[in-house]
């Protein structure tokens, strides 16, 4: 199931900030292309994941786009009970568009693979977790390294079975020319199948630097306003 509020996650979904012109918008998801039970209960997936981030401006009725970044992974996962595990590999780049209008900054090369091991418990209502990650190739050498902490709790039935209030937090430390936190919270309610997908709408905090590789060493905070399709 797809971290709630990571915003690195591989997803469907639009954001928008509240404190100034720009919006978020992500494509893609997590595809498996192998799943097998063992004699012990346990489950192992494999399959691929993949997504490109966007990063768009409001100007009047337009939105330029600013910067997009694709990422491309292999993962495999074993479930045992309440325990999850995953391992993946995956491949990220960014890049800025025509819509980018600042006179000053100016595209660079950004692109990095990386290895991530990742362990949750979940229990009825409440999920933790946390990852570890590491980069085998990093232009720039930044972020060669990320731990990662979470938690996820969701509600019993609100307006009808699928329907049930969530909150979300996902705290990230990682090497991007010194030692970063960012840190991002959603609050919000999700339209759930009891296989976990369907809509969620969120109000959505974030602290620390921007998440995109193109504006690495930006501060970024923000309050907004999201729509995510968990597939």
């Amino acid at each position: 199931q797809p971290l709630l509020a990571d915003p690195t996650e591989t997803q469907f979904s639009i954001l928008k900030y509240t404190n100034n012109s720009r919006l978020e918008g992500t494509i893609g998801g997590s595809w498996e292309a192998f799943d097998a039970k063992r004699a012990n209960g346990s489950t192992v997936r494999i399959g691929i994941h993949a997504g490109v981030f966007t990063l768009l401006r409001k100007t009047g009725p337009t939105f330029p786009l600013e910067m997009t970044a694709f990422l491309f992974g292999l993962h495999t996962d074993v479930q045992q009970g309440h325990f999850s595990g995953r391992f993946e590999f995956a491949h990220v780049s960014a890049h800025l568009a025509d819509g980018f209008s600042d006179p000053v900054r100016r595209p660079f090369t950004y692109s990095r693979e990386y290895f991530t091991f990742y362990g949750a418990y979940s229990w009825h209502w409440l999920r933790v977790y946390s990852s570890l990650r590491l980069s085998n190739h990093a232009i720039p050498n930044i972020k060669r390294w990320r731990l990662q902490i979470g938690s996820e709790a969701v509600t019993r039935s609100l307006l009808g079975e699928k329907a049930r209030m969530y909150a979300a937090y996902d705290l990230r430390i990682f090497n991007a020319l010194g030692t970063v936190t960012n840190l991002t919270a959603h609050l919000g309610i999700l339209f759930h199948s009891p296989s976990g997908s369907g809509l969620r709408a969120a109000i959505v905090g974030h602290s620390g630097r921007s998440e995109h590789g193109q504006f690495f060493d930006v501060r970024d905070q923000y309050i907004g306003l999201g729509l995510f399709l968990d597939l």
